[in-house]
């Protein structure tokens, strides 16, 4: 069963949320972590106005999540992409991805930017790839060693197709 996509807007979906990033953090090699979570009120204030975090559902609750926050008036930034492990494969990541592309292009950006990392996270990178994300100039400091920026323009076709060979 695919998953559906919606944008966290109640204060349950910002629990859910909060517990999909606390996941995501965890998840991560040691390296590529943030440090923390913010509390979950942190969470709800960060995620309005021209910023926005998603959730995917299945039918056991939410499975994985992604946000999309504003670097300037142009530019939106897509972070956060997570999926839980036993629910990986499906091409929910991808849902994620092009919802938020989709809202990036609704709220007004010219162009999404993200950082990855190629090596650590192939997957995360062929995915980005597959929907027309190219490799960029650095658009801001990150704490973490080799980061991969990557960019994409808002008025780009976005492919909802669930396999990566594209």
């Amino acid at each position: 069963m695919a998953a559906m996509i919606r944008r966290a807007d109640r204060a349950d979906d910002f629990r859910e949320l909060h517990r999909l990033l606390v996941a995501y953090e965890d998840g991560l090699p040691p390296v590529l972590r943030h440090g923390s979570v913010p509390a979950v009120g942190e969470v709800e204030r960060f995620y309005r106005g021209r910023s926005a975090a998603f959730l995917a559902d299945s039918a056991g609750g939410a499975i994985g999540c992604v946000a999309v926050t504003q670097l300037d008036e142009q530019t939106g930034v897509i972070m956060r992409l997570f999926v839980r492990p036993a629910n990986r494969g499906a091409g929910t990541a991808r849902a994620l991805v092009v919802r938020a592309l989709e809202y990036a292009k609704a709220a007004g950006y010219v162009r999404v930017v993200l950082d990855t990392d190629k090596e650590r996270l192939p997957a995360a990178y062929r995915l980005y790839e597959s929907l027309g994300f190219t490799e960029c100039a650095p658009y801001a400091a990150v704490t973490y060693p080799c980061p991969t920026f990557m960019e994409r323009r808002c008025d780009s076709e976005v492919s909802r197709r669930s396999d990566l060979n594209r």
